[in-house]
């Protein structure tokens, strides 16, 4: 079973043809563009500029559809990157074959260029079969740097400066219910230039424009204006019971496309609350983040009847591309003031601000340190427009990585420090007090083996209690001091029975950055292998050491955890089947002075193809909390009836603690589904059901002399009615729905039809206890907030 492949190129574009022999039927199943799917395809990588760390990734499907992408860092890779290229596909008697015409404007072509490096791979999908023209080893850790073969015969190749302009024209009408059903208005015309369901304006239609204009051979500017990202699926809804931020991906086209370059510089391969990175110094969903909605004197937020769920960006600009020797990137973005409807003392709705206008900039560069090394550089800056507006923040750090000739050892390091200026001072959880000339610092360091049959990964973080990346990047917590570490042996060739297995031991322990607390220490052992009929298995256990959290009581004063164990087991059945699922489970269980906890929860996904152009996919989440002791009030003064200190002063007092045993349960069921008609049109479906309640047991209070002294479980005690226990009781339902019909009905111009529904209700209900009735019926419930948009979109690409 042959494979030929042959390249061309002109003075506008490179073509590629491929045929593809196979005695047996194709496996040519159709989907979407950008995802991949159980299906033959081939797989073409172009290292335009040979720097050994960032290539182009062309893809075409036996059934038509393509994916494209970039290789970063060497051995990273993302879809997010796009072009528009030609394809097409045919069956032949010998198999099936494909052509592919890339137009050299959408590559970065150095002067001079006489050769590129390449690699091309064939996937036969049956057999999970991958050959490549150039022998590609599964233990190797580098792949542009080691896997790639060269292709000669450029000499005379030059690059094109494109000229890319994509206007758009978008109408949208919204119906929106508010919270406060008397308010109800009826159907209307929204503006564009945001995400979700908002009440901002009554334009009929809006537009607005992308472009891309090549400075160089190796540099661009991206621009758009208003742009509108209405065809983006929702968020997937979550119960988040910790006290760390939510992290979401991306979504938004703009802003996915060059985004590997602000990745983390030193990447965590460990997960959990204190996992996961240690910080980022950008994160582009800060930009068009939903504003804060405004409080009164007396700390209450106020009841908004209408407000925005995202702030509209007016304008974005990007620079990306290569100087010399660097790669280089520059964003920045203009967002205007923005302002929702709420309630006056007299029940009439007034217009509050409830976000000031603010420009958004981050730069990035990284250079190559010979054959061995990359040196980088992040600035970042969100700066208020006008005088009175919200702070100026500002961060930046270095980034070292060396690495030997195969890639398989690597030293990273990052160094970053951040400084706050204006604005005013708010608390974070750990009592640390952000305001007026903060500044902080931050470092990374990451020795890791990465190749071979044994990997090995040490890594140490600090960060210093008022240093902060969250204005414009992401970090779940400062005031932090940690220490990981993981040995793992894997066997990535296939046997008599296993296709692959591997066993990782790891091991943390986390502090503050004073190191005055033990927050706490974990060990866990995993593994996890495949057979030859490619289902997978896996599972893992885990132990955690009795420690202090200081967020949890929102003052930094330390409240005791807890030690316990946590168990999973995950696996999965062969994914080229019709109907193939999957499943992870998870239990973990505490115990101290009495309290028993135990957090299960589990996950079933089944994926069913009954059609090689219908696939459709069922998540189904359920997630348990029982007898949980949590805060449930701040500090609050002895015999005061429930007032409340300020925590930044908390610990200066004699102040009491409320407490109480929660129980939790969350269910979410999740269906996405596509239809792909052709190549180039497909309909999207995305429908999420959540429902979620939060139930508390009898009150316990702990009182605590001035001074940051412990709080432990032994000491708690029953609350007094003097204390005036507070219902912290919760219960929240949600509906979202999309349809997408997605037609590129030329080159690189799409039309698209949208449809979204959301509805969302958050409560505290009057009785404690869960009931999954009441829980779910509450989205249909008064103060349920209901709304339906439909979008008819059309972008126009026009190259010059």
């Amino acid at each position: 079973m042959q494979t030929r492949f042959r390249i061309l190129w002109d003075a506008d574009s490179l073509y590629i043809g491929i045929e593809c022999d196979d005695s047996e039927p194709v496996s040519a199943n159709l989907s979407r563009r950008d995802r991949f799917v159980d299906g033959d395809r081939i797989d073409i990588d172009l290292e335009t500029t040979l720097d050994g760390r960032t290539a182009y990734h062309f893809s075409i499907y036996a059934a038509g559809q393509q994916l494209d992408g970039l290789h970063f860092n060497d051995n990273n890779m993302s879809t997010d990157w796009d072009a528009a290229w030609e394809s097409a596909v045919a069956r032949t008697p010998a198999g099936w074959s494909a052509e592919l015409r890339i137009p050299l404007r959408v590559l970065r072509i150095p002067e001079h260029a006489t050769r590129f490096g390449l690699q091309v791979a064939r996937i036969l999908m049956r057999r999970h079969e991958e050959s490549h023209w150039m022998f590609a080893p599964k233990d190797t850790a580098g792949y542009v740097s080691t896997q790639m073969g060269t292709l000669t015969g450029l000499d005379g190749i030059k690059p094109v400066r494109e000229l890319e302009l994509r206007p758009y024209l978008a109408a949208r009408a919204v119906r929106s219910v508010p919270a406060l059903a008397q308010f109800a208005l009826p159907p209307q015309l929204d503006s564009c230039g945001s995400f979700g369901v908002t009440h901002v304006g009554n334009g009929a239609l809006c537009a607005g424009l992308d472009a891309r204009i090549g400075l160089t051979s190796d540099l661009a500017l991206i621009a758009t204006v208003n742009p509108d990202f209405g065809q983006v699926e929702a968020d997937q809804r979550v119960l988040n019971l910790s006290t760390f931020e939510t992290f979401f991906p991306e979504k938004r086209p703009f802003f996915l496309e060059g985004l590997e370059l602000y990745q983390p510089p030193v990447r965590s391969q460990f997960g959990g609350n204190y996992g996961g990175d240690a910080f980022q110094l950008f994160y582009s969903r800060r930009i068009g983040r939903p504003p804060e909605l405004p409080v009164d004197e007396n700390g209450n937020t106020f009841t908004p009847v209408y407000e925005p769920s995202a702030r509209p960006v007016l304008t974005a600009f990007k620079l990306s591309g290569s100087l010399g020797s660097s790669t280089v990137g520059l964003l920045t973005a203009l967002e205007p003031r923005v302002s929702a409807q709420i309630l006056d003392g007299n029940g009439g709705l007034i217009d509050r601000r409830v976000g000031e206008a603010q420009n958004s900039a981050v730069a990035r560069i990284r250079s190559p340190l010979g054959d061995f090394g990359l040196v980088g550089a992040t600035a970042t800056s969100l700066d208020p427009i006008f005088a009175g507006g919200s702070r100026h923040a500002h961060a930046g750090g270095v980034d070292l990585n060396l690495f030997d000739g195969k890639h398989e050892w690597n030293l990273q390091a990052q160094l970053a420090g951040s400084a706050l200026n204006g604005g005013a001072p708010a608390v974070q959880r750990d009592g640390t007090v952000w305001g007026d000339g903060s500044t902080g610092a931050a470092g990374t360091l990451k020795l890791s083996k990465e190749a071979g049959s044994v990997i090995a990964i040490l890594q140490a973080d600090e960060l210093s209690p008022e240093f902060t990346t969250n204005e414009l990047g992401f970090m779940r917590r400062s005031n932090l001091f940690r220490t990981l570490g993981a040995l793992q042996y894997r066997d990535v060739h296939p046997g008599a029975y296993f296709q692959s297995y591997s066993v990782t031991l790891a091991a943390r322990a986390i502090r503050n950055a004073a190191l005055t607390g033990l927050l706490y220490n974990e060990a866990s052992l995993e593994g996890g292998f495949t057979l030859n009929s490619f289902w997978g298995f896996g599972g893992g256990l885990q132990g955690t050491t009795r420690g202090y959290d200081d967020r949890e009581v929102q003052d930094g004063t330390p409240f005791e955890r807890a030690g316990g164990f946590t168990a999973w087991l995950y696996g999965n059945t062969d994914t080229r089947k019709p109907l193939n699922l999957s499943f992870y489970a998870q239990s973990g269980r505490t115990e101290d002075a009495g309290f028993v906890a135990h957090q299960p929860n589990a996950t079933i996904t089944a994926v069913v193809r009954p059609h090689p152009q219908l696939e459709t996919q069922l998540d189904l989440g359920y997630q348990i909390t029982t007898r949980d002791v949590r805060n449930i009030r701040t500090a609050s003064v002895p015999g005061g009836g429930g007032a409340l200190f300020d925590p930044a002063s908390a610990r200066q007092h004699e102040r009491i603690y409320l407490f109480a045993p929660q129980d939790a349960r969350a269910l979410s069921a999740t269906l996405r589904g596509t239809l792909a008609f052709s190549p180039t049109l497909t309909l999207q479906a995305y429908a999420q059901l959540f429902t979620a309640g939060v139930s508390y047991g009898a009150p316990l209070r702990a009182q605590v002399a001035p001074g940051s002294g412990r709080i432990r479980l032994a000491d708690l005690s029953p609350a007094l009615a003097a204390d005036a226990a507070p219902n912290a009781d919760d219960r929240q339902a949600g509906l979202n729905v999309n349809l997408i019909l997605r037609w590129e009905w030329r080159l690189g111009s799409t039309l698209y039809l949208v449809y979204s529904h959301a509805s969302a209700n958050d409560l505290v209900p009057p009785s404690h206890g869960l009931d999954f009735t009441k829980e779910l019926a509450s989205v249909a419930q008064t103060g349920a907030v209901h709304g339906d948009t439909v979008l008819v979109k059309i972008d126009l690409l026009k190259a010059l």
